[in-house]
């Protein structure tokens, strides 16, 4: 049975030529719903301007200790690692994991996701993750923080494939044979009071 890696980013940008990951997430779980953990990290991309605070409430303090992307690159494939990758909206997040993974001279980075948007549509229901996990009755507790976004992720696609919903393929993904060693640093979002 296939493990899926649910990921998520939330970004300075909505462009991966001039944004920046400054926050990432995965929640894996299996086929039938079950956990299968979860991670996550806030990351210091190096800049002041962090784009739409309103919408993802990262603040520049919280980056100050947090691991930038070379530092987190290794904990990230092996979060992934022989899982078969998900993101919502696929592109960006898989846009902006490759622009990071090259600027911080690792190479290129040969990773594929399914989708979900297209799968929810192929259903008949909504694209937006918000509107889509209320279809499903999935909880989203705080939309774009990456760690909800992804656990909202894993209970939608479970519910899509419930109902019927075929991927057009299961790509699990092999690390690069070169990466980076896992550095086991993390810097979580505050409580919400903070």
């Amino acid at each position: 049975m296939a493990t899926f890696a649910c990921f998520d980013v939330e970004t300075t940008r909505l462009d991966p030529t001039d944004g920046r990951v400054i926050e990432v997430a995965v929640v894996r779980v299996e086929r039938d719903g079950a956990p299968a953990g979860e991670w996550t990290t806030l990351v210091d991309a190096g800049t002041d301007d962090l784009g739409r605070t309103d919408i993802h409430g990262i603040r520049r303090a919280w980056l100050e200790d947090a691991p930038c992307f070379a530092d987190i690159a290794g904990d990230l494939t092996d979060e992934l690692s022989g899982c078969v990758p998900v993101a919502h909206n696929a592109g960006f997040d898989l846009g902006f994991l490759r622009a990071e993974w090259q600027r911080a001279d690792l190479g290129s980075l040969d990773l594929e996701a399914v989708d979900t948007v297209p799968l929810a549509r192929s259903l008949g229901l909504p694209g937006r993750l918000g509107r889509l996990a209320e279809t499903l009755g999935t909880p989203l507790v705080d939309a774009h923080q990456a760690l909800d976004d992804a656990r909202a992720l894993a209970g939608v696609l479970v519910a899509l494939l419930d109902r019927g919903g075929v991927p057009p393929s299961l790509p699990v993904f092999g690390p690069p044979l070169f990466r980076p060693s896992p550095s086991g640093r993390v810097r979580h979002r505050p409580p919400a009071s903070s």
